[in-house]
């Protein structure tokens, strides 16, 4: 069914806040299964950075005071999804916030979960019911949030691109033929495991590497248009994921709880908008 753009805008929205927070226990029973694991080293490994951190969490939480956040959030999703205010909203955020802290910063702070975070905070104030096709803006101001970081990022790689054809930097750049296989062989070296050989193999191609490479930077400095374009976003969609597998592969960073997260933020749910409506309007929850 064919939707104007602002309908769709909020209707995805809309769906996007259901949706996300029943993707949202899952991510929680993952950051539970990744507690045990730290909780079960030596104390001394954990070394918080962050002053919030080291002010909530000086020492690696015990499991009473881990599961209170954790029982927290899981009373607001379900007060949430029950009945959508801004008080649960905000619960959702501050407990999410503070469960990431211990296990993104067991060492030093990683931004994992920023996508999570940043959607409960940019979408505090904006419940799904009684939303106005005239609201769309505020969708946009929400996904501008989220992509941003995103094209924040490429930003910044194309800038070092863009010192290294200026002043000619003596450091290795995106365009160097080898950039890209020196990036995989130090990420591969830092965890002492060979390069697979179908990887080294494709990297035996160095001049289509820069290619492939700097069209990423640019894709991703672009993300950002996603927030004004529902066709645009779906393709930033399809091109975060295609993102997140070549890190995982070749560059060892596994965003892989979020791989998840983004499809349920950026789905274009108005493929389904008949079957999806109906069903929430039954359960009056839009």
């Amino acid at each position: 069914m064919n939707l104007d753009y602002r309908k769709l805008t909020v209707f995805n929205y809309q769906m996007a806040y259901y949706f996300f927070r029943i993707f949202t226990f899952v991510w929680l029973w993952d950051q539970v299964q990744l507690y045990k694991i730290r909780a079960a080293r030596p104390a001394e490994f954990y070394a918080p950075k962050v002053w919030i951190e080291k002010l909530i969490f000086p020492e690696f939480p015990s499991p009473v005071y881990f599961g209170f956040f954790c029982v927290v959030l899981v009373l607001s999703l379900l007060w949430s999804l029950l009945k959508p205010t801004y008080i649960a909203n905000f619960l959702i955020f501050l407990s999410v916030a503070v469960i990431n802290l211990p296990i993104s910063g067991y060492i030093s702070m990683s931004h994992t979960n920023h996508v999570l975070i940043l959607f409960y905070f940019f979408s505090i104030f904006l419940l799904p019911t009684g939303l106005k096709e005239s609201d769309y803006r505020y969708v946009q101001y929400i996904y501008l949030g989220l992509l941003g970081t995103y094209s924040l990022a490429g930003f910044w790689k194309l800038g070092s691109v863009a010192k290294h054809i200026v002043k000619g930097a003596p450091e290795v750049s995106w365009m160097d033929p080898n950039a890209a296989w020196y990036n995989t062989l130090w990420n591969y070296y830092t965890v002492d495991v060979p390069v697979p050989e179908w990887m080294v193999q494709l990297y035996q191609y160095p001049r289509i590497w820069v290619i492939v490479t700097l069209t990423g930077i640019v894709f991703q400095f672009l993300c950002f248009l996603g927030a004004f374009s529902r066709k645009y976003l779906t393709f930033t969609l399809m091109f975060l994921l295609v993102f997140h597998y070549y890190t995982k592969y070749f560059v060892l960073a596994d965003l892989y709880i979020m791989k998840i997260g983004l499809i349920f933020l950026f789905f274009p749910y108005h493929w389904f908008y008949r079957g999806l409506r109906s069903r929430l309007a039954f359960l009056n929850l839009i």
